[in-house]
């Protein structure tokens, strides 16, 4: 068996040990005496390892159908058809409405006129009226402004994989939430668009956790780079932040973050600036940012952790034991390389 068959098959024992202790009750210790050996076997319908689409076919082929068309008008940038597909009740795993989502998309259009996506579907689960489609998106396109100092658009890339949740009301299908698990996005703009980089984090942690993300670009000998990383809570309309530049040193960029405490998921932004040897002239520049779900910690009673002052706990990265963990602002963000300390902007002078 591989690690990963074993680590797939993990959270399964975990949920078969719950029910049997909520079903089991008293009969218990009469298990014990008949103890009994299970292995898994080959199932069929719902309980199979491979999903059948014999049942409700002709529900799946609509909404494949229904999601080509949406992709379609999206294209086309028709916001008012695209927005047919939506319940009117819909809402998703950030707490955006319709409404929202309309403005966002609006937004994006505007910004990315050329906007592109493109899916993948990976499963369709459909039970009565109610349906989920598991997806992989990819999106493109270029900003419709160039970045001054630089006269180069922006190229956009962005891959996201969630679901999307579906009730038929009446005889269409509407959309009535989605939940995205995963997600990236790359705006890059002048020498950045040719430049390798990677932005690594959790895609989940708990409320209050420290978390560490790290930030790398490979550059040419004759380039520097200076960096910044900072998190803020998914909301609308998103909070202005504001970047705290540092020197990248060996071209790499680390901060520890906590996790927010007031149940909100996370956007991680990562900013890079490349200049030339002497940081007079900017190369380039590139925005990166990757989503953070957020976890509520709660204690027996759902309430959240606090200590003996009422705070809200937040436990360190790799901290193992049940001792408190430290204290924290929501908002708080240490840097993991204190010598990376100059707050000065890409492209400025040394004088």
């Amino acid at each position: 068996m591989s690690a990963s068959t074993r680590d797939a098959r993990l959270p399964i024992a975990i949920a078969t040990l719950a029910i049997a202790a909520l079903t089991c009750g008293a009969t218990a210790a009469q298990a014990v005496e008949t103890p009994t050996t299970l292995a898994p076997t080959a199932h069929e319908g719902e309980f199979s390892l491979e999903p059948s689409y014999d049942k409700n076919d002709k529900d799946r082929r609509i909404i494949e159908t229904m999601l080509t068309d949406m992709e379609t008008k999206w294209n086309a940038h028709e916001l008012d058809a695209v927005m047919q597909y939506y319940a009117d009740n819909y809402v998703n795993n950030d707490g955006l409405d319709k409404k929202a989502v309309r403005e966002l998309t609006k937004e994006f259009w505007s910004t990315y006129p050329d906007a592109k996506t493109t899916s993948r579907t990976k499963q369709i689960r459909v039970e009565g009226r109610f349906a989920t489609v598991e997806t992989r998106d990819l999106a493109v396109g270029n900003t419709a402004k160039q970045m001054p100092g630089l006269q180069s658009r922006g190229e956009l890339t962005s891959i996201s994989e969630g679901q999307y949740y579906l009730k038929r009301i009446g005889k269409d299908w509407k959309i009535i939430g989605d939940r995205i698990n995963y997600e990236k996005v790359r705006l890059a703009f002048g020498l950045a668009q040719k430049l390798e980089t990677s932005f690594t984090a959790p895609e989940q942690v708990k409320s209050g956790q420290e978390y560490s993300a790290k930030l790398k670009v490979k550059l040419p000998a004759d380039l520097v780079a200076m960096g910044s990383i900072v998190s803020e809570p998914l909301k609308y309309p998103q909070p202005p932040h504001k970047d705290v530049w540092r020197a990248m040193e060996d071209n790499g960029l680390e901060r520890l973050i906590h996790a927010n405490t007031s149940n909100y998921n996370e956007l991680l932004m990562a900013t890079i600036g490349i200049t030339d040897g002497n940081r007079r002239a900017l190369k380039g520049f590139s925005y990166l940012t990757r989503r953070l779900n957020v976890v509520p910690a709660t204690t027996g009673d759902d309430s959240p952790i606090k200590d003996e002052k009422g705070k809200v706990k937040v436990e360190k990265e790799g901290d193992k034991s049940k001792e408190p963990s430290t204290e924290s602002d929501s908002d708080t963000n240490s840097d993991a390389d204190s010598n990376s300390d100059s707050e000065q902007n890409p492209g400025d002078t040394d004088e």
